[in-house]
């Protein structure tokens, strides 16, 4: 039974690419979400020829500090011209991150803009979101994101407010273990739409850490087991409705993203998100 593991970071694991071939026999496919735009063309020739690896490129919040170049914000908006999968993105508005709050908010304003301007078949955007998704929201529906990409809250922490808002707009959610170790995981859990109900396992734990495919396997059939518990619904259908939700996407998306990207970013096009006006 193939599983999806649509949020994990390979690069953040101390040996990424031995977990990368051991997903080969693993029946698991992983959507490698990245945090910084310079890693992903390494990353994407390194995973071109295998088949269980579908590479994102992304810029996750807490590395937009002040000490991130420019550079990096415009290689991530280059990427999100012309490839389909985008991630690590969003604001992280939490106490250690939310002085850089502005420049993080810029940031992903020039990504949701490039996206809408530059539409792609299959655009899917793995998205972060702390203390933060009613901003995220705000973003998107100005945009009409929600209409043009698949938009997946990883691990959503929002209020309830912001869940039913999503949810209206047809958000995807990716669930993992520690989501369902609170009261509120486990209850928005229950009340999200089977058919947008997604697994994860953000691995590794802790950065620099070592995994192997068979314990992100294991995790993620566990956290389908207490989504069907929690849910009083069937494992083994809820399992088969997630491999259908989740390989869409993939199939979609197979030739794009397994093709090396390696297109210089367009100084022209990244000019206004120079940061030299904060």
């Amino acid at each position: 039974m193939r599983l999806f593991d649509m949020h994990c970071h390979l690069g953040l694991m101390a040996n990424g690419e031995d977990v990368a071939q051991q997903a080969k026999s693993c029946e698991l496919t992983l959507l490698d979400t990245g945090v910084l735009p310079s890693e992903f063309e390494t990353k994407q020739r390194r995973h071109a020829s295998n088949d269980s690896v579908y590479v994102a490129c992304g810029l996750h919040p807490w590395w937009v500090t002040d000490t991130l170049k420019d550079s990096e914000i415009e290689q991530l908006i280059e990427r999100a011209r012309s490839y389909p999968l985008i991630g690590e993105v969003g604001l992280d508005f939490s106490n250690a991150h939310a002085q850089y709050a502005a420049r993080q908010t810029r940031v992903f304003e020039s990504l949701i803009t490039s996206c809408s301007a530059n539409k792609v078949e299959g655009r899917l955007l793995s998205i972060h979101a702390v203390q933060s998704a009613s901003n995220v929201l705000d973003i998107l529906e100005a945009n009409g994101t929600c209409q043009q990409a698949n938009v997946i809250f990883h691990w959503f922490s929002g209020t309830s407010e912001d869940l039913t808002r999503a949810r209206k707009l047809g958000c995807y959610f990716s669930i993992n273990e520690r989501m369902l170790q609170s009261r509120r995981g486990r209850a928005y859990a229950a009340q999200i739409e089977e058919e947008c109900l997604l697994l994860e396992t953000d691995f590794p734990l802790k950065p620099g850490s070592m995994c192997t495919a068979r314990q992100i396997c294991t995790s993620l059939n566990t956290t389908l087991e207490k989504l069907a518990q929690l849910r009083k619904t069937d494992a083994e259908a809820l399992g088969e409705l997630h491999r259908q939700t989740s390989r869409a996407p993939y199939q979609r998306n197979r030739l794009a993203t397994k093709r090396p990207h390696v297109n210089a970013p367009d100084a022209r096009l990244c000019s206004v998100h120079r940061e030299s006006d904060r």
